[in-house]
C-alpha cells in the first residue's frame, strides 16, 4: 500500500509541473480584462490637440512587413465582415493609416500587452484622430482563432459590432519567440 502510494506522490510531484508549463506554453490571450477600448467619434471631433506619435508611426512605415502575416490579417478582417454582415452592419473598409498604428501597437503588445502603451500613455495616442478602437490578442496562429476569440469576448465583439466604425485595421507581429501580437484598429 505505502508503495502505491509513494508511486502516485512521485507522479503528481512530477506531472503537474509538467501539466501546468504545457498550459502555460499554449496560453492565448484577448484583451486586458476584457476592458473596453473604445473612443466615441465626439470625444475624437472634440478633441483640441491630437496626439501623434510620429516616431511610433515612422518605426511602423520603416519595418519590414511580413506577406504572409499580412495575408493572415487580412483575412481576419473578412472574418470580421463576415460577422457584420451577419449582423446587418456594413464592411469595415481597410485603411492605411490605421494600418500604421495598428503596426505599432501589435508591436508595442510584446513589451505592455494592455490598452496603454510602453510609454504610459493610452492606446490611441499613437495617433488619436484616427483610432476610435481597438482590439489586442496574442498567441493565436490563425485568422479565424483571432476573430473566434474577439467575437467570444462580449468588449471585442462590441467593437467589431460597433455601427459606427466605417474603417479597420489588422497588424500581427511575430515576436522573437513566435508568439503572434495582434492588434486591431477601428475608425469612423
Amino acid at each position: 500500500m505505502k508503495k502505491k502510494s509513494l508511486i502516485g506522490i512521485i507522479a503528481g510531484v512530477v506531472l503537474v509541473p509538467v501539466v501546468a508549463c504545457a498550459i502555460l506554453l499554449n496560453f492565448k490571450g484577448v484583451g486586458i480584462g476584457d476592458s473596453s477600448a473604445k473612443r466615441d467619434l465626439a470625444e475624437i471631433d472634440s478633441q483640441t490637440t491630437f496626439s501623434i506619435d510620429d516616431e511610433a508611426i515612422a518605426l511602423a512605415a520603416s519595418s519590414d512587413s511580413d506577406q504572409g502575416l499580412r495575408n493572415m490579417a487580412l483575412d481576419a478582417l473578412d472574418g470580421i465582415n463576415a460577422e457584420r454582415a451577419a449582423n446587418g452592419l456594413k464592411a469595415l473598409k481597410w485603411d492605411g493609416n490605421l494600418e500604421a498604428t495598428s503596426s505599432v501597437r501589435a508591436q508595442e503588445c510584446e513589451v505592455s500587452f494592455s490598452h496603454t502603451r510602453p510609454n504610459g500613455k493610452p492606446w490611441y495616442t499613437v495617433n488619436s484622430k484616427v483610432q476610435g478602437g481597438e482590439n489586442l490578442a496574442y498567441g493565436f496562429d490563425s485568422a479565424v482563432e483571432a476573430v473566434d476569440a474577439w467575437m467570444n469576448s462580449p468588449t471585442h465583439a462590441e467593437n467589431i459590432l460597433w455601427p459606427e466604425f466605417t474603417k479597420c485595421s489588422i497588424s500581427i507581429y511575430a515576436a522573437d519567440d513566435g508568439t503572434y501580437y495582434w492588434a486591431q484598429e477601428f475608425g469612423y
